[in-house]
Formats: structure tokens, C-alpha cells, sequence
């Protein structure tokens, strides 16, 4: 067995990757006070049982929430924290979140209200987490007037990222949070690209070495932007790619219609066509992107409906009266930020998505 491969997110925070990893619990998830609060997601319970074992004599609290993204709201982090104030939780105690994106958001989210600020602890149990959401330390919920409008940033001490997470994750929920991976490498790393590319096969075939390597790459990309730029000022903004118009896709569909990673598949086809306008992005990476997509997918159609996209795109955090910021491709591996595009250009663009090749 390889031993895992640790990749600092800036400041104290840390990513563990590699097998083993959710039997080393005890050993690598930090607690000041040596207790711990944890917080796993409703579904399947392989990991966090594990977890539980690990930490066995140690927990405070140990709750369990939905993870669909329609329940990531204010009111789960009410809970949560409700939870955590009657078992007398004190600052120097420790959260560990054990699920998906929603999980990491909203108990981080928690994390970061209560007492004004409890450490927590990241166990990733889906590719989209693994590759993205638990790492960065943005943590939110959403509202009816659009995806992650409340949020803080608190950055995870640790991230144990162990792909016996994902043996129960459905072929849907993996292939979706690929996307994620594969978005670090087209906005980042050519190198990355063709290499994960040609593994394509292993890679939806679940095998581990190819998985980890990706996984491993999409979080030293995002570890190196957050470690420049934690609170999105300018250079975060490229870890976007694809969520301008995914984030409207998915709201559009009241969370439901789509998974967070098919949404941002639809948004990456649609910047797609932005980035040949206005950045020049050669016709053969546009291609080549799309193929990578489709045989990520299929993924369900979205609601391209401009009068239900426009509310969410003109509530969105980017949004000025000059526009909405997107991130574009110039070639694969380097993006920019467009500080301004009209939403009508977004509209059309949505219209016009498409993952045919």
C-alpha cells in the first residue's frame, strides 16, 4: 500500500490522499479538547461507521443530516448547531464532516457560526467533495434566491480524502463529481489533462491509482489558488469555471433536476461558447472538452428557460451593473476572468449549450 500523499491548503489546513485513510482517524483528524462532533450524511453509512470506530470513546455529538442539495439550508445548520450547544460543545472541541459537498458546506458553515468559530474536519465521501467542495474552506447554504448565498469562509484543518469512501457511491453521483476534477485540469494543468484524458477508461472504471492521481492533481490546483487568494478577491474566481451558468441550471431546477457536477458540465458547455468569442479558445480544445464530457455523461438535459435563468444569474455573488464576471478558457490549462459579461450574452449561451462533439 502507498503511503498518502498530504497536500498543505495553505495556512493550517491540510489534504491527506490515499487508501487506509478512514481507519487512521484517530491518529489524523485534530481536536484541541480531544472530542469531537460528528456530523454525517443520512445516506449509506460505510464511511461514517468507520469514522464512528475511529473515534470511538471520543465523540461528543454524533448526527446524522439529508444531503440532497435541496436541504442545504439555514435551518440545517439550526440543527446542527442546536445539536452541538446542548451537548456542550466548547471551542477547543472539533467537528468532522463525513458525506458529500452539501455535507462539508453546511456543516463547515456550522463550524464557523457556532461560538463563533469551532475547528472542524473534512472526510469527503463523493468525487465532487473529494475533488472540490471540501477543499477551500467556502462553506454555505443555499436560498430560493440562488445557490450559496450565505456563507463564510473557515477552512478545514484536515481533508482525508480514502477512496473506500466511494464504494457506495452511485455510478451517477461518481461520474458527476468527475467533472469537478477534470475542471481544475482544463482551467490549470494541460499535463493534468491529457493524463487523466487517457485514463479515461480506468478512471470511470473506478480504478485507484488513475482516481487518486486526478483527485490528487485537482486538489493541488485548488490548494495553490486558495493558498493566493482565500477569500476570492481576483485569482479564486478561475475555480468557477462552469458555475456561472451551472449554479442557474441547478437552481433552475429547484436542486433537484440535476446533480451539482451535471450542472456544471451544462455551465462549462455554455462558457465554452463564450470562451471562443471573446478569448479565442481554439476550435479543437472545445472539442476535445465536450468528448471528455460526454463520456463523463449522458447528463440530463437543463432548464434552458431564459426567464427562469435570468433571476439567478442577475442574484448571482459576481453580478455588477456592468455584468456578471465568468471565467474563460483560452486554451486548456489557462483561464481568465472576463470581469463583465452582459447576462444576455449568458442567456444565449445557456440556449446554445451542447456536449455534442
Amino acid at each position: 500500500m502507498k503511503s498518502p500523499r498530504s497536500i498543505s491548503c495553505g495556512g493550517e489546513s491540510v489534504a491527506w490522499i490515499g487508501p487506509g485513510l478512514l481507519d487512521q482517524a484517530a491518529s489524523r483528524l485534530p481536536s484541541d479538547s480531544g472530542r469531537f462532533l460528528l456530523v454525517s450524511s443520512a445516506g449509506p453509512a460505510v464511511p461514517a461507521e468507520r469514522i464512528r470506530c475511529a473515534l470511538a470513546g471520543r465523540l461528543l455529538l454524533d448526527l446524522r443530516i439529508d444531503d440532497r442539495e435541496e436541504s442545504k439550508t439555514l435551518e440545517a445548520v439550526r440543527a446542527i448547531a442546536d445539536a452541538a450547544l446542548e451537548a456542550d460543545v466548547r471551542r477547543d472541541d472539533a467537528f468532522v464532516a463525513v458525506g458529500g459537498g452539501v455535507v462539508s458546506d453546511v456543516v463547515g458553515f456550522a463550524a464557523a457560526v457556532v461560538l463563533r468559530g469551532v475547528a472542524w474536519s473534512a472526510v469527503p465521501t463523493t468525487t465532487g467533495a473529494m475533488a472540490d467542495a471540501a477543499i477551500g474552506g467556502k462553506t454555505g447554504v443555499d436560498t430560493p434566491a440562488g445557490k450559496n448565498l450565505l456563507g463564510a469562509f473557515h477552512p478545514p484543518r484536515v481533508v482525508l480524502i480514502d477512496p473506500a469512501a466511494l464504494e457506495t457511491l452511485p455510478d451517477r453521483d461518481y461520474r458527476a463529481g468527475l467533472v469537478e476534477a477534470f475542471k481544475a485540469a482544463w482551467i490549470a494543468d494541460a499535463a493534468l489533462s491529457d493524463a487523466a484524458e487517457a485514463s479515461a477508461k480506468r478512471l470511470l472504471a473506478r480504478e485507484e491509482e488513475s482516481l487518486l492521481d486526478l483527485i490528487a492533481g485537482a486538489v493541488r490546483i485548488k490548494a495553490a489558488i486558495v493558498t493566493e487568494d482565500l477569500r476570492e478577491g481576483d485569482r479564486r474566481r478561475l475555480l468557477n469555471f462552469g458555475h456561472t451558468l451551472g449554479h442557474a441550471f441547478e437552481a433552475a431546477g429547484g436542486y433537484r433536476a440535476l446533480r451539482h457536477g451535471e450542472a456544471v458540465a451544462w455551465g462549462i458547455a455554455g462558457a465554452l461558447e463564450i470562451s471562443s468569442r471573446r478569448a479565442g479558445l481554439p476550435a479543437a480544445d472545445a472539442e476535445r472538452i465536450r468528448r471528455m464530457l460526454q463520456r463523463l455523461g449522458p447528463f440530463p438535459e437543463p432548464d434552458r428557460n431564459p426567464g427562469r435563468l435570468e433571476p439567478y444569474l442577475r442574484r448571482d455573488k459576481k453580478s455588477t451593473a456592468q455584468g456578471l464576471a465568468g471565467v474563460l478558457l483560452e486554451r486548456v490549462g489557462h483561464a481568465r476572468v472576463e470581469p463583465a459579461i452582459p447576462i444576455e450574452e449568458w442567456l444565449g449561451a445557456a440556449t446554445g449549450a451542447s456536449l455534442k462533439s
